[in-house]
This record gives structure tokens, sequence and C-alpha cells, in this order.
């Protein structure tokens, strides 16, 4: 059997690949919020790690690439989504807000995919 050479990852690669898991964590503290949780305040803040990431290595890496403001405007909305549904969920509206959790699917599938596309282009760039 031959052996397999693993690629090194370039810089963008590391960069979304990270913005990929906190997207994904957001995403998972969402939905476990709704299943009785912990909010995390900070977490889910301007100072959180998706939101830090956006204003570091976003800004400072790939501010002239379209997507990243198509990836900022989706995360903002996410964030406006949960917490509409945060507040349907302490209002005891539980059912309601678990529906919620079919938007914030739905732009989290958006936003993997943009950030796919970027991460694709980029790579073919390098």
């Amino acid at each position: 059997m031959p052996e397999r050479k693993l690629l090194p990852m370039n810089q963008s690669q590391i960069d979304f690949q990270q913005l990929r898991i906190k997207h994904i964590l957001y995403k998972t503290k969402v939905r476990s919020v709704l299943y009785g949780g912990t909010y995390d305040e900070v977490f889910f803040s301007h100072v959180g790690p998706i939101s830090l990431w956006f204003r570091t290595v976003g800004n400072e890496r790939y501010s002239n690439e379209p997507e990243l403001n198509e990836l900022t405007r989706l995360h903002n909305e996410l964030g406006r989504q949960a917490d509409v549904i945060f507040t349907l969920y302490k209002s005891g509206q539980i059912d309601q807000a678990h529906e919620g959790l079919r938007t914030i699917d739905k732009k989290s599938e958006q936003f993997l995919a943009i950030l796919s596309q970027l991460e694709g282009r980029l790579a073919v760039q390098v």
C-alpha cells in the first residue's frame, strides 16, 4: 500500500476551518440553551469567539473578499434569530422557540456554503 502524504494546509484553510468550528459551536450552543443548557452571555455577545474572529482574522486578512461581508451579515442574522428564540424560550413559548431552530439551521447552511465557496476560491489562487 503506497504511503499517502498529508498536504500542509495553507493559512486561509486554517483560518476558515477555525471559523467553521466556531460557527458549529455557536449553533450547538443555541440548540443547547433550548434544551435546558446554560445561556452564555459572553459567548453570544459582540466579544464572543465568532465576532472576535470577524474583527481580527476576518478583517485583517480577508476584508477585500466579498464573501466576508455576506458571512458577517449571515452571522448577525443568526445572532438576531437566536435572541428571538431565546426570548421565546424564556417566556415559556418552547414550541415556537424550537420552530425557530429551523431558521437557524437554514441560515447556518447558507453560512457554511458561502464559507466553503470562499475557501475553495482562495485555495485555487494559492
